[in-house]
């Protein structure tokens, strides 16, 4: 898998931050799974993929607990 510099880590994980209010290890956990996603899909790590892959992730974890 990808490494992602500290850049890109930041950058995602603030992204995680606007979207969801919760704890840093959250914000961890969602950026590892946010790089495995880009990393499958073909690695681009800009700014506006990050957002729509966290937008995403965070959106459908948030119906998959409204159902549970």
């Amino acid at each position: 898998m990808y490494t992602p510099t500290e850049d890109e880590r930041k950058r995602c994980i603030n992204i995680v931050k606007e979207i969801l209010d919760s704890s840093n290890d959250e914000y961890k956990r969602y950026s590892d799974e946010i790089f495995r996603i880009v990393y499958s899909v073909g690695g681009d790590y800009g700014e506006k993929t990050l957002r729509s892959i966290a937008e995403a992730i965070i959106k459908n974890k948030s119906v998959v607990s409204e159902t549970q």
